[in-house]
């Protein structure tokens, strides 16, 4: 009966020992993946910008002379805009996910 009490004392006693490690790989897999899906979401809103960047501008055809200019002008400054914004964000989840480690 000792010897039992004793090993399940040993036992029990590594397991909490291992358990931080566990921590640690689970928070730096939450990290990573954070990281991996942010850096997902930058593409898709880059991808996007750049869609609707595209369709302004196509539809800018249909105006002439001074219009047009102005409608791609601003087609141009919305897609900087929203590429700007994704990199922003992009650049925080970075910064977050390198604090989750």
């Amino acid at each position: 009966m000792n010897k039992l009490l004793t090993m399940l004392t040993a036992c029990a006693f590594a397991a909490t020992m291992q358990a931080p490690a566990f921590a640690a790989d689970a928070a730096k897999q939450d990290a990573k993946a954070h990281k991996e899906m942010a850096e997902g979401d930058y593409k898709a809103a880059k991808a996007k910008a750049e869609g609707d960047e595209k369709a302004a501008k196509e539809a800018c055809k249909k105006l002439t002379g001074a219009d047009e200019s102005a409608c791609k002008k601003n087609a141009d400054a919305a897609a900087d805009t929203a590429k700007k914004q994704a990199k922003a964000d992009y650049e925080k989840a970075k910064a977050d996910a390198k604090a989750m480690k």
